[in-house]
């Protein structure tokens, strides 16, 4: 293993983006933990941010994300991120109070409809939904939330019509509550603006329960309820419904008053009691006897004192009764009295024998007791049903009076007289009990004509059919309760029932053809569940069926039992019974199936816990992995049980990867010290470049072994060492290329100098004080000073030889690489040839900084050039510079 290796950095700090985003996914290392926050916001790379944002899982740093990273995908993972979080639909979602808190500070209408949508808890979703604006998303959640007090929540939220009237229908099989209120929200609103049929069928309605309250009985609040609501629309309602809603409500009230029943029940009582006499009379008018005429006239008169206290009542009995009163009468005054005939006494039976006289006595006798003791029985009972139907009439319980009053009429035909006690009690409860018999009569043809009237419209209503059968069978239901009510006195309504039953049988006709289409479609449901049953047997036949395709059949089979509404009726139960077996047989597949899952896991769990004692990290991470698959290929079992395997084996799988990071960790510090010193390496040779002094060599020399000895293998770090030598390199080179070229500059400036004083352009004493200004002359120095003095003595200057001037600037040219003019290269090239053949003949060539310095001698060993031959002069120092650059 390599020093950089021991010394590098962590992962999360590398230059590779891929790198740095695995280790912020899953490195546990402390100092990173803290960081994660600032790389979900800075970090340059987009996958390294979003993996901050997935491991850190905040809602805040999630929302900052979706609305300002500049990364296109990074703003959509984070603000999915955020839905899920604040929907709790996350494993890392915060708490429920969390959310509600973070929920409030929220006005996105796409992130309240997704937790209003979402959430699994019913507060949350009803939170969010109060804030939702848009109502076709409200609408939906009316029926399809889970929870019936986020449905009645959206509910209230809804005032269209339209929408009620839907949500009903949508929601008249799975939700009634909603359904029912819904359908009376859009009466109400209908109500509201004054729809006269809605206002009409609210009416009626309402009529129909307050008539029902007096038939059945019910207590005053619910009198009070319907007069409440009465008062709402009693200004809009038709004038028919009104004039019966009052008069339901007047009998109601009269039933309450103590003055007024006693007032209606002496009425009754008179009424009944007259009844009574003239039925007699009439009786004695059939078969008219001349003797009973007085008799006759006696209790007409009497008869008339009765029909003074009830001529004057508004009941329309009454008007019949005085007609029948009327015409007994004038009945009575055409009878013509008659002599009472003799009546001569008949001749006396023979008598019997004493003997059979006295047996016939003692069984009179016998009978008579048997009868006594029979009518007081019967007394007895007629007395305590008395009080019940009294009871019951004074209560308003209709149905408890009716049933008492059955009981009377059951006793009376059993009992020859009734006792002079119970007369006056019986007779003030027949007359109440006929007058709310009389009501409920009345009350019970108002009701069977609505119902005539309602079925006639109800096949053109629109309802779908199952709605309108179900309404059928309700109001058949009701016309069955009515005629029980009645006792089965129908002979005066059998119009009406003929009539009913042909409206429900056209009522049902309507209907016919969607209830064969549903008989199609359920035969073919049914027809579909038993080749899936065939099917799913076969299936099971194999033994070799995997658990996770036990689970799949298990599933359709629970769907198709679930479904069994879509085929026929006749034959759910056989299907049902088939289904409920099939799952039987599968859950005990499942069941072993998961024993043997179970089984194997446990083994699993077994063989990571030895991992631990493994010592090579990653012979165990191997085996890890390989046991990981296995886990993966075992499937999945019971789910509490393979929950708890999960724990232990993931905890045991964890344990080897623990002690891998650790080892990483520790690999990771030691590579990251053998950075920081190869980096401490190239700090220090760039240190040594800087410094003005040039460095010591063994100074170089002893960071580069050190560098070695190193072996730095991140490439970044080799570069920069590579650099700094390269440097150093560049610096040596410069140094010796001034050192080199500072000789031939003195040269130049002395012979600058030179030139200045033989043109008579510098005066000797100006000429000496700017000579010694100079650095020394190391280079052709004795020549130079020649010329100097023979200047400054005065000694004439000679004529110079043009040839060999032309010869030293032609060798100075290929010297410096400089082609010569056309007229120069015969005489360069002859000079290039006597070098060459003084080279075959065996001379050493001569350097080239060797052969510069000579040829510079011998310029100025040949002496000054004159103005003709100054261009000569000029190509020469021209070629000195050129010289000089070539040679570095």
């Amino acid at each position: 293993m390599s020093l950089l290796r021991i010394f590098s950095k962590p992962r999360w700090q590398s230059k590779d983006a891929s790198i740095r985003r695995d280790a912020v996914a899953s490195d546990d290392d402390p100092a990173l933990l803290p960081l994660l926050a600032g790389m979900a916001r800075e970090d340059v790379d987009a996958s390294v941010r979003l993996a901050a944002l997935k491991r850190l899982a905040d809602p805040g740093l999630c929302q900052s994300a979706a609305r300002d990273d500049v990364d296109p995908a990074v703003r959509k993972t984070a603000a999915q991120l955020l839905l899920d979080l604040l929907s709790g639909t996350h494993a890392k979602a915060p708490s429920l109070n969390d959310r509600m808190r973070l929920l409030r500070a929220q006005d996105e209408q796409k992130l309240l409809e997704h937790v209003a949508l979402n959430a699994p808890e019913a507060e949350l979703r009803l939170a969010a939904l109060q804030r939702v604006e848009r109502m076709p998303f409200v609408l939906d959640r009316v029926t399809d939330d889970a929870d019936s007090g986020v449905r009645m929540a959206a509910l209230g939220r809804i005032d269209n019509e339209r929408q009620l009237e839907r949500i009903s229908e949508r929601s008249r099989k799975s939700d009634k509550t909603i359904s029912r209120l819904a359908a009376e929200r859009a009466q109400a609103l209908r109500i509201e603006r004054g729809d006269a049929s809605a206002i009409t069928t609210h009416a009626r309605d309402l009529c129909e329960q307050f008539e029902r309250l007096l038939r059945e009985g019910g207590h005053i609040e619910a009198a009070q309820g319907l007069c409440a609501a009465w008062t709402r629309i009693a200004e809009r309602a038709p004038a028919e419904l009104t004039t019966r809603f009052q008069n339901a409500r007047d009998l109601h009230e009269r039933s309450r008053d103590p003055q007024q029943l006693a007032r209606l029940r002496q009425q009754t009582a008179d009424r009944v009691e007259f009844k009574s006499r003239l039925e007699s009379l009439e009786l004695q008018l059939r078969q008219p006897d001349p003797a009973a005429y007085a008799d006759l006239q006696c209790g007409f008169a009497e008869l008339e004192k009765l029909h003074a206290r009830i001529a004057d009542s508004d009941e329309s009995s009454s008007a019949g009764l005085s007609t029948r009163f009327a015409r007994v009468g004038a009945q009575i005054s055409a009878l013509t009295p008659a002599t009472e005939p003799s009546v001569k006494p008949s001749a006396a039976p023979a008598q019997a024998s004493q003997d059979q006289a006295a047996a016939r006595e003692a069984s009179k006798v016998a009978a008579r007791q048997t009868r006594l003791a029979e009518q007081k029985q019967h007394a007895e009972r007629l007395q305590l049903a008395i009080e019940a139907a009294a009871k019951a009439i004074d209560a308003g319980h209709s149905a408890a009076a009716r049933e008492a009053h059955a009981e009377i009429t059951h006793l009376r035909r059993k009992m020859q007289t009734i006792p002079a006690s119970l007369r006056e009690a019986l007779a003030d409860v027949e007359s109440e009990y006929a007058r709310i018999r009389q009501w409920q009569d009345w009350g019970d043809r108002n009701r069977r004509q609505q119902l005539l009237k309602e079925l006639e419209t109800l096949p053109a209503s629109g309802l779908h059919p199952d709605a309108l059968s179900t309404r059928v069978r309700e109001m058949q239901a009701e016309w069955a309760n009515l005629n029980r009510i009645e006792g089965g006195k129908a002979a005066p309504n059998t119009g009406m029932e003929a009539r009913f039953h042909a409206l429900c049988r056209d009522a049902f006709k309507a209907a016919k053809p969607y209830f064969e289409k549903r008989a199609e479609l359920r035969k073919q449901g049914s027809g579909q569940v038993s080749e899936f049953i065939g099917q799913t047997k076969t299936t099971l036949r194999d033994e070799n069926l995997s658990p996770r395709d036990a689970l799949r059949i298990r599933h359709d089979a629970a769907q198709a039992l679930h479904g069994l509404d879509r085929v026929d009726p006749r034959e759910r139960k056989s299907l049902a019974a088939d289904l409920k077996q099939i799952l039987a047989a599968l859950d005990e597949r499942i069941k072993a199936a998961n024993v043997q899952i179970g089984n194997d896991k446990d083994a699993l769990i077994k063989k990571a816990l030895a991992l631990s004692e493994l010592t090579d990290t990653r012979q165990a991470i191997s085996h890890a992995r390989e046991l990981q698959k296995r886990w993966q290929q075992a499937g999945s079992g019971h789910r509490n049980r393979d929950q708890a395997q999960w724990k232990a084996f993931r905890s045991a799988i964890d344990s080897v990867f623990s002690r891998a990071d650790s080892e990483r960790a520790e690999l990771n510090a030691k590579q990251q010290q053998a950075l920081d010193a190869a980096a401490a390496l190239c700090s220090e040779l760039e240190t040594l470049i800087s410094a003005d002094s040039e460095p010591e060599r063994s100074a170089v020399h002893a960071l580069e072994a050190q560098w070695r000895e190193l072996g730095c293998s991140d490439s970044a770090l080799r570069k920069r060492f590579q650099a700094a030598q390269e440097s150093l390199r560049v610096r040596a080179a410069n140094t010796r290329q001034r050192e080199r070229r500072a000789g031939f500059e003195s040269w130049m400036a002395h012979y600058t100098l030179l030139r200045q004083l033989e043109r008579n352009e510098m005066d000797p004493a100006g000429f000496l004080i700017t000579r010694e200004a100079q650095p020394a002359l190391n280079m052709a120095a004795e020549a130079m000073q020649a010329r100097a003095d023979a200047v400054l003595g005065g000694n004439a200057i000679a004529t110079v030889d043009v040839a060999r001037v032309l010869d030293c600037v032609l060798e100075l040219e290929s010297l410096a690489g400089i082609e010569p003019p056309e007229e120069d290269r015969q005489r360069r090239m002859d000079l290039q040839l006597e070098k060459l053949s003084a080279r075959m003949r065996g001379q050493q060539a001569i350097a080239p900084e060797q052969s510069l310095c000579e040829l510079l001698d011998r310029w100025l060993a040949l002496g000054p050039v004159d103005d003709a031959h100054a261009s000569l002069e000029s190509r020469f120092l021209h070629a000195l510079g050129k010289a000089l650059d070539t040679l570095g």
